[in-house]
């Protein structure tokens, strides 16, 4: 047997989750999320990209085994259904790999949107109770540069 990884997934504070990115709490009168980070990307070609995103229940604890970036864009997910879901984060190593050291989870309650910042390494969403939807707003050009991939030492998710 395999002694893997055990990552808790938490749940999520805009403190504790700075690092990765921003939440926005859509009970707030009037949410925001600065995006004047995609007004900076260096990519004269890209554009807003805007697409739907279904999530299925997640199964726990769950295995990870590849981790995904977008190195030019802060990605933005909205909730479009009622469901709590899990984000598993991790900052870049300036290597280009993800930082075992920034690993975290975060449950996420319904109604809260979250973005991840540009270079934050993260896993596909999971919902907690039952299918999620979500609008998904990326800047991309339509290069492999749009979404990095790597696999990693392979960790598992546990709810706290």
């Amino acid at each position: 047997m395999v002694n893997r990884r055990i990552v808790k997934a938490i749940p999520i504070s805009a403190m504790a989750y700075e690092p990765y990115g921003a939440l926005l709490d859509a009970s707030l009168a009037n949410p925001r999320l600065n995006f004047t980070v995609d007004l900076d990307n260096p990519r004269d070609e890209a554009r807003s990209n805007l697409a739907l995103i279904r999530t299925q229940p997640a199964s726990f604890p769950f295995d990870v085994a590849e981790m995904e970036r977008h190195p030019f864009s802060v990605q933005v997910f909205i909730p479009l259904a009622d469901t709590d879901y899990v984000v598993v984060v991790a900052r870049d190593d300036g290597q280009g790999r993800p930082d075992p050291a920034t690993l975290a989870a975060f449950t996420v309650p319904q109604g809260l949107a979250i973005s991840y910042r540009p270079d934050t390494w993260h896993t596909g969403m999971a919902s907690l109770h039952r299918e999620g939807r979500f609008a998904m707003v990326i800047h991309e050009d339509g290069s492999e540069k749009d979404c990095v991939f790597t696999k990693v030492v392979p960790f598992q998710v546990v709810l706290f």
